[in-house]
């Protein structure tokens, strides 16, 4: 135990010096093993390695790239248009609208904070002008981007999946319905909070309007649909999904003309960058978690658990109070893969249900990412509006506290999530 409680010092120390945190956890392994903890260093590597050299990995630079593409081609504006034409004579209609479109971008992208760039630098600005408050245009599009983490084909579901060994393609279909939950939640709170707060509205679209538009966004509302459906079907698995998502994102994008090969190297560049940034923590973190549950310390948890209570829904609850506090302070994917022994041992020690769980550590870990410290969609979406990060603290809260509501829902009523998946199994 000594090289874990070491380890996690020596981490916690080059956090603060400012390492990033993929090097931070590759270094305070390497430390602990070589001095507390002996092995052959030459197993180091190999784990390294191993650890990326995963076919489920492969789904996300596919899914990254595909996304990519589809916003070169002009999607964000068709969607924002299409979400703004149904929605925006509502009262309130144009939060509802950036709800929405978040939505539909998450079923493109995969990624929270793609998502909430590139929404928020269209539905923030169009939100302010309306006369909605910018605190209140900020706090509706982070909020929303944190469906990009359970709505597929989401980059941390398919990382969740490879580390507990839940199938992809059921975490994936597993987080629509809880998806689409959510979303409706959040319109609903954004109905009531228009109300109470007299919201502006937008002209009302007349229905040749809504179908011009609707024939526009079809080309991106189609690919929800041939991602879900082909893995429902049993057509083809999550990876190769992603490869059905590129070529389907690559014709589309030559449809619209915007194929240009400069525009194509920036494509592929930004999926290399974000793919390789997210497998060198993929390696780090796989360090850790090896010394971690080498020196018995995942062993020590668990027991420690078990001395409070062996109830799988106690169980299942602490854990999720566990992901929300590491959420506050480290990103979702260094996070999942930090946290990853304790819910593997937890999902087969406490028998856990595999898929509501995985949704419901999902949606605690992104919900760090729009609250204090590190809040990375909030600041985001602050940058865009140009206002303090502090200012939007208050109205979050009311999004915050329908997410928890949500993650205790999705956790004790595992019907939610399994009800996709089981048409597989």
């Amino acid at each position: 135990m000594i090289s874990a409680y070491m380890m996690v010092l020596a981490f916690t120390v080059l956090l603060v010096l400012g390492t990033p945190i993929a090097f931070a956890m590759s270094l305070a392994a390497v430390f602990a093993i070589t001095l507390f903890d002996p092995a052959p260093l030459v197993l180091l590597p190999q784990l390294f390695f191993t650890s990326t050299n995963n076919f489920s990995l492969l789904a996300i630079p596919l899914f990254i790239f595909a996304g990519a593409l589809m916003a070169k081609g002009g999607i964000t504006d068709l969607l924002v248009n299409f979400s703004r034409a149904v929605l925006g004579h509502f009262k309130g209609g144009l939060a509802q609208a950036n709800i929405l479109s978040n939505t539909c971008m998450a079923a493109v992208s995969g990624s929270a904070t793609a998502d909430v760039a590139a929404v928020g630098s269209i539905m923030i600005p169009a939100m302010t002008r309306s006369g909605y408050p910018p605190t209140f245009a900020v706090s509706v599009t982070s909020c929303a981007a944190m469906l990009a983490t359970i709505i597929p084909p989401s980059v941390v579901a398919i990382i969740y999946a490879t580390i507990t060994g839940v199938s992809v393609g059921q975490l994936f279909l597993a987080g629509a319905v809880p998806g689409l939950l959510s979303a409706a939640g959040m319109m609903l709170l954004t109905r009531m909070y228009a109300v109470r707060f007299n919201m502006p509205s937008d002209e009302k679209a007349n229905w040749t309007e809504r179908l011009r538009l609707f024939i526009l966004a079809v080309p991106a509302l189609m690919m929800p649909v041939i991602i879900v459906g082909g893995i429902l079907g049993g057509i083809f698995t999550a990876t190769e999904a992603g490869a059905v998502a590129c070529a389907y994102a690559l014709v589309y994008t030559i449809y619209k003309g915007k194929a240009r090969p400069r525009a194509l190297y920036e494509t592929v560049l930004e999926a290399a960058v974000i793919t390789g940034a997210a497998l060198i923590v993929v390696g780090g973190c796989a360090l850790f978690s090896w010394e971690l549950v080498r020196s018995g310390a995942t062993e020590a948890v668990t027991d420690a658990i078990m001395t409070f209570s062996d109830n799988p829904h106690v169980v299942a609850a602490l854990i999720i109070g566990f992901l929300l506090l590491l959420g506050t302070v480290m990103e979702p994917v260094p996070a999942l893969i930090l946290s990853g022994p304790l819910i593997v041992t937890a999902v087969s020690t406490f028998g856990l249900d595999p898929l509501s769980f995985g949704v419901a550590c999902l949606m605690a870990l992104i919900l760090g990412a729009v609250t204090p410290p590190v809040g990375i969609l909030a600041m985001v979406a602050c940058r865009i509006a140009r206002i303090p990060y502090s200012s939007t603290f208050r109205p979050i809260m009311p999004f915050v506290l329908l997410w928890l509501g949500l993650i205790v829902l999705i956790l004790y009523v595992p019907i939610i999530s399994n009800f996709l998946p089981s048409f597989i199994k």
